[in-house]
Parts: structure tokens; C-alpha cells; sequence
């Protein structure tokens, strides 16, 4: 069978994407492996072409799908769901995920009484995005410590921009919120915040979100979609053994360079690449950790789908999954 077979996916007989160029949204002072890459020197001579920022993970994905994009990147959990509605999608690289220096947690105002899970119970929680990475750490989280279904179902998610999520926790707007990348790191440096728990506290040192390409893309420009996946790939290793204030000034300069009048402020703040496996090989855990949440929520084709159906390490240099422990 080949690496790109699954039910309901089929590649179409021609792609609206090109072999010398991969169209992409970017997001506002963040460098993506693929840039990294580019910048590295590694992708040439493939060329980017950035059409603008996304919104979401799940709008980053209906972008790539439809042929708007020839990648995109997102939590694991959407991927599933994507695919197991028969979008003709892969993940090709794990580019994010949990360790000990990088991960999502979850934030009340030290000045409150929550604390524990049960502590929740009726709250209100602020999230990026609704149906995506927070909310199903969030409901695991829930889950894992014995809380009923229906105290679970009491507390109302409420979608916040990261960037003001901070402001509105202090402000009373929600009782909890969820932050991750420079914005987890800037309240833990705020002594009136307090972490309650974290993605790496929950599911342990793992891969949570992955790039993916097109099954047609993959099928019309086969060298095109291995080099790309080879040279990011490359880019993510780069990251993973480099001293980190290296890694952070390089950031920080390829954010200038490019011009697009965003801050270098989440480059300052990076501490590691938070992909757990050399090169971003991608393992069946990676996504099956997330199938449950799909179960407890009664959308069992995407919970009883084999991993095998959402990723494919076909394209990766490495081929052996190997611990990537973060400098």
C-alpha cells in the first residue's frame, strides 16, 4: 500500500501548487521551521512564498487542503479531525510539542483560590482557539483527575487572542487561561500569575503538532515535497543542538530581515524547539494520545482511525525515531 493510502483520501490527478515554490502563511514575530530552513540555506533552491499570516491552526489547514497554500501547521487533534472528514492531507514533521523547557500551562491569578481541578468546576477558562490544542488539554487535564463529565461540561471555554489573554485573566474577564510560547513565558516571569499545570506535567515529554502537505502534492511533485520535508527537517535538528542564545539571535535576525513590522520579542523568549524526536520524525503516539478526547466527545471515526492515517515519515532524513533531550 502506499504511504499516502487511507479511507476516503485519494490524491487528485493533478495539484494547483508548484514544484519550485511552496506558497504559505506565516505567523506575526514567529520564525517557522520552513523559514529557518530557507534561511539556513537548506531549501534552495525550493523558494517560499509567504501570502500572509493565519488566524489558526484549523484555518492554516483549510488553507493548505484547498490548494490556497501548500502547507500548513497545526495541533495533531485538528489533523485528525481533518483527516478523518477525508481531507486529503498528511503530516510530514512534528515542528511543536511538550518538554521540560517548552509547553503549555495553565494560569490563574495568584491571588485567587483555584488550584485544583475541581477548583474549575463552573469556571470560566480563556483558549486561542475552540476545538483545537488548549481545549483538549483542558478537558484531558480534566479528565485524567476524575472529574465527571458533567463538571467538565460546567466550565465555558472562552476563545482570546493570546496577546491579550494575560490582560484578560487579570482583569476578571475569565477565572483561568491557557498560554503557551512567549506568552507562557512572560507570566511565568509576572508574580501575580500562577501556573496551575502544563501540557508536559499532563502528557509527558511528546510531539503535539505537526506540518503537513497535500496527498496531490505529494503524488505531482514528489522531489519537491522530499526535499522540502528534508531541508525542514534539517532546519528543525539545527535548532535542537545549537546553544539557544545562538538560536535566539538567528531568530531574531531572520524576524528583522524580513521586514513585515513584527516584534523580536517571541524570538528573545525562545527556549527550545519543544520537539521531542531528532529532526521531527513523528510517532503513532503523537497523534493517538489525542484520540480519546475525540472518543469522550462521540466523533468515533476520528478516534477509531489507525495513527498510520495521519502522518507519514516517508520524506524525513531520519528514519529511526531517536530522544531529543533540549539543551
Amino acid at each position: 500500500m502506499s504511504v499516502l493510502a487511507s479511507p476516503r483520501v485519494f490524491a487528485r490527478p493533478r495539484d494547483s501548487g508548484h514544484p519550485d515554490r511552496l506558497r504559505y502563511q506565516g505567523l506575526a514575530g514567529i520564525v517557522l521551521y520552513p523559514e529557518l530552513a530557507d534561511a539556513l540555506g537548506y531549501l534552495a533552491p525550493l523558494k517560499l512564498e509567504w501570502v500572509g499570516n493565519t488566524t489558526s491552526g484549523p484555518q492554516d489547514l483549510q488553507a493548505a487542503t484547498t490548494g490556497d497554500t501548500d502547507f500548513g501547521e497545526a495541533f495533531n487533534g485538528a489533523i485528525i479531525k481533518l483527516v478523518a472528514a477525508g481531507a486529503p492531507v498528511r503530516a510530514v514533521l512534528a515542528y511543536g510539542g511538550a518538554d521540560k523547557l517548552t509547553s503549555g500551562g495553565l494560569f490563574v491569578r495568584r491571588d485567587s483560590s483555584l488550584r485544583t481541578p475541581k477548583d474549575l468546576i463552573g469556571k470560566t477558562i480563556g483558549v486561542n482557539t475552540l476545538m483545537a490544542e488548549h481545549e483538549c488539554f483542558i478537558e484531558q487535564y480534566l479528565k485524567a483527575n476524575g472529574l465527571t463529565d458533567a463538571e467538565i461540561r460546567s466550565i465555558i471555554l472562552v476563545a482570546i487572542p493570546p496577546v491579550v489573554a494575560g490582560q484578560a485573566l487579570r482583569h476578571g474577564r475569565v477565572d483561568a487561561v491557557v498560554l503557551s510560547s512567549v506568552f507562557r513565558e512572560v507570566a511565568l516571569q509576572q508574580s501575580d500569575l500562577f501556573e496551575v499545570t502544563t501540557e508536559y506535567a499532563l502528557y509527558g515529554p511528546g510531539n503535539t503538532d505537526s506540518i503537513i502537505l497535500r496527498n496531490s502534492y505529494m503524488e505531482a511533485w514528489p522531489q519537491s515535497a522530499r526535499h522540502f520535508t528534508q531541508a525542514t527537517a534539517r532546519a528543525i535538528t539545527w535548532a535542537q543542538t545549537t546553544p539557544p542564545d545562538d538560536v535566539r539571535k538567528f531568530l531574531a535576525s531572520i524576524i528583522k530581515n524580513r521586514k513585515r513590522g513584527e516584534s523580536t520579542i517571541p524570538a528573545q523568549h525562545w527556549r527550545s524547539t519543544s520537539v521531542v524526536t531528532r529532526g521531527g520524525y513523528i510517532l503513532p503516539e503523537d497523534f493517538s494520545r489525542f484520540q480519546p478526547w475525540y472518543a469522550w466527545r462521540g466523533d468515533m471515526r476520528s478516534a477509531s482511525l489507525p495513527a498510520s492515517a495521519f502522518y507519514t515519515n516517508a520524506f524525513n532524513p531520519v528514519q529511526t525515531p531517536q530522544v531529543v533531550t533540549p539543551l
